[in-house]
């Protein structure tokens, strides 16, 4: 009959186990996140929009404030990535054009102006144009306050946000997956992210 803990050594002690049931459900846990993470893959768009951008509507008094960053984004690509570098045109979802521009540490800001229509939407996890920041791990020199880290393609609606969502409340960092879906940003997932390690 076996011993009543002998699962915390396993392999004759070259893995040792702390605690099985919490090990198991790390495990499952893991399983699970992983094979349901959205992917870019997952809400791919089929048409690239090619022609002239419509002007930006400018139609709110945020809007109005930073109408050069908003129209040089969408008439020369300023602020606007694309493969690694600044070029005008859809950068999202095949027909909008995210401008990025920076307003101090740790503020950042975006517009997701539609090239077919003009209108201006803002970020998602957003008041406005502004993104929210990301905090620093713990221990604290491991990382920085800044803002959340983005990633998006043309080819998809799928959109990842690496922020704290309730700074300064809330320090704890999560990777947002939204969905770009009826003009409106749906929130398919959040996972916390690990802090980060001492350096």
């Amino acid at each position: 009959m076996p011993r009543r803990h002998s699962c915390r050594r396993l392999f004759r002690g070259k893995i040792q186990i702390v605690n099985p049931a919490l090990t198991v459900i790390l495990f499952a846990l893991a399983a699970t996140c992983s094979a349901q993470l959205p992917r870019f893959e997952d809400h791919p768009v089929t048409k690239i929009f090619m022609g002239t951008p419509a002007p930006p509507i400018l139609a709110t008094p945020q809007q109005r404030l930073y109408r050069t960053r908003i129209r040089e984004g969408v008439a020369k690509g300023a602020g606007v990535w694309r493969d690694g570098q600044e070029q005008p045109g859809p950068n999202f979802a095949g027909h909008y054009i995210i401008i990025e521009w920076y307003c101090g540490s740790p503020c950042a800001m975006n517009a997701v102006v539609d090239a077919i229509t003009g209108k201006i939407y803002g970020p998602p996890m957003s008041h406005g144009l502004d993104l929210p920041g990301i905090a620093p791990g713990d221990p604290a020199p491991c990382a920085r306050w800044g803002p959340a880290i983005v990633k998006f393609r043309i080819d998809s609606r799928l959109m990842i946000v690496e922020a704290s969502p309730d700074l300064p409340e809330d320090k704890i960092n999560y990777r947002h997956y939204f969905l770009w879906e009826n003009n409106r940003w749906k929130l398919l997932r959040r996972i916390p992210l690990a802090p980060c390690a001492p350096q």
